[in-house]
């Protein structure tokens, strides 16, 4: 049970949900977040339904679109279960979402201008101010998510858009969000992202893939350590 979700013993659900599918959708996703629900562990309908006070079927649609968004796995006629995944799978996820960002970005930059370099600017000095103050880095990932929408925001393929920042967001906001808080100082979360501004500045096609791919790819290294094949 997700007891965070509960204020005087009534489930507190998001505003933005207005079905209850969205509503089991979200509970199951902020199950993962405060750390009752791990990659691998079962799902049981029947509880998210009482808890919720919802009968099953808006649950079951719920984990329907969450197998979709890559979060969850199974069928409905045996036990679903919350994704888990291979050092190999995190890893060519990282690699997939880094690649595809920075041709997002490569796309993007003739219609990038100086107004939308400043604005990079602006958000890369906000980052750093919140460095100085954050202990983990979930207190930075709103901003986190402002940085790279603004870095492909004009981009003309959006289903490259869509499929690069979904990538990499589900693993490490959802799938393994404890051991992604903790995976790079606030200090080193910073320095990332400058180094990618100043590959941007440069205009330099490779560059800026090279430093997309790279600034995945160390991510996705760090990450795979947490999955479930890393003991072998």
């Amino acid at each position: 049970m997700c007891t965070n979700l509960f204020f005087g013993g009534v489930a507190m659900i998001p505003a933005k949900c207005t079905t209850f599918s969205e509503q089991a959708r979200e509970y199951i996703k902020e199950c993962l977040l405060n750390g009752t629900l791990h990659p691998g562990d079962p799902i049981k309908e029947s509880q998210i339904a009482e808890t919720l006070g919802i009968s099953r079927g808006p649950v079951r649609d719920a984990l329907m679109t969450l197998q979709q968004e890559g979060l969850v796995m199974g069928s409905p006629q045996k036990c679903r279960r919350i994704r888990a995944m291979t050092a190999k799978e995190i890893e060519e996820s990282y690699f997939l979402g880094g690649t595809l960002e920075g041709v997002c970005i490569v796309l993007a930059l003739p219609q990038i201008t100086k107004a939308d370099l400043a604005e990079f600017d602006e958000i890369l000095a906000e980052m750093k101010r919140q460095s100085r103050d954050a202990k983990v880095l979930s207190s930075m990932s709103e901003i986190d998510e402002n940085f790279h929408d603004a870095l492909m925001r004009k981009c003309h393929n959006s289903l490259m858009v869509d499929v690069a920042r979904k990538s990499c967001s589900h693993i490490s906001k959802f799938l393994y969000y404890k051991a992604w808080d903790t995976l790079f100082t606030p200090e080193e979360f910073y320095n990332r992202h400058k180094i990618i501004v100043d590959a941007v500045k440069s205009r330099d096609v490779q560059l800026i893939e090279y430093t997309l791919r790279e600034h995945y790819q160390e991510s996705g290294r760090r990450l795979a350590k947490q999955a479930v094949d890393a003991s072998n």
